[in-house]
């Protein structure tokens, strides 16, 4: 998947205003919103990395009851939008680049515990579900250090996959183009980082505001 050439700047990581899908270099992903996932630790404001969101055009289409609608009334507490963001059948990517340097085990973790708990919670958490969930903590294992600048990118070419690809340190490229390395074909696990990344509950509140208004812009 590649990029085009002009960006967006946040927290000092560059996220392209457009994205080429792995489907098609005609069909473009547009960069909806983006957050940081920070934590306080001991009294300290801790930045651990930056989050670009993108979806095909198409997803007004299928969002269209929330048109008119404010920013607030989506990002509500009660709020259905972002349950239908991710059920919407349209490719997503979400780009994270990393600011502060990490384990792969330790920025895996987390994810795996949020997935693992929501699926439970909804009784869905089978052997398949947890094999498919053990591929993607396996690959993440295997990356010892996710340096300042490195670029994780999962991608939903559907609802129910999910391709992932990490770029160490500074390698993107000027188009910003990467391979898919791993894919996770389980729907309930593809579904369930969705919504750890854009669920009521998500890693970054600053990302469901600015996601909400990109989707507002788009409608």
């Amino acid at each position: 998947m590649g990029s085009e050439s002009e960006c967006v700047v946040f927290e000092g990581a560059s996220f392209p205003t457009t994205m080429s899908s792995t489907s098609s270099s005609s069909r473009k992903l547009l960069l909806l919103g983006n957050g940081i996932y920070d934590t306080e630790i001991h009294y300290l404001q801790i930045k651990f990395y930056g989050i670009g969101v993108y979806a095909e055009a198409d997803l007004g289409q299928h969002l269209k009851e929330w048109k008119g609608k404010s920013e607030g009334e989506l990002t509500a507490e009660d709020s259905a939008f972002f349950p239908s963001f991710c059920k919407a059948p349209v490719e997503k990517l979400a780009k994270l680049v990393i600011i502060k340097e990490v384990k792969g085990s330790q920025f895996v973790t987390p994810l795996q515990s949020s997935v693992r708990d929501r699926l439970a919670y909804a009784d869905l958490y089978e052997e398949e579900e947890e094999e498919a969930l053990d591929s993607l903590v396996e690959f993440f294992q295997k990356k010892a250090w996710l340096t300042q600048g490195s670029s994780i990118f999962l991608y939903w070419p559907s609802p129910s996959r999910l391709q992932v690809s990490v770029v160490v340190g500074n390698e993107v490229d000027g188009a910003g183009s990467w391979k898919v390395e791993v894919e996770v074909g389980n729907e309930n696990v593809a579904r369930g980082v969705q919504e750890w990344l854009f669920g009521p509950t998500a890693v970054s509140p600053s990302l469901l505001k600015s996601l909400a208004s990109g989707v507002l812009r788009l409608l």
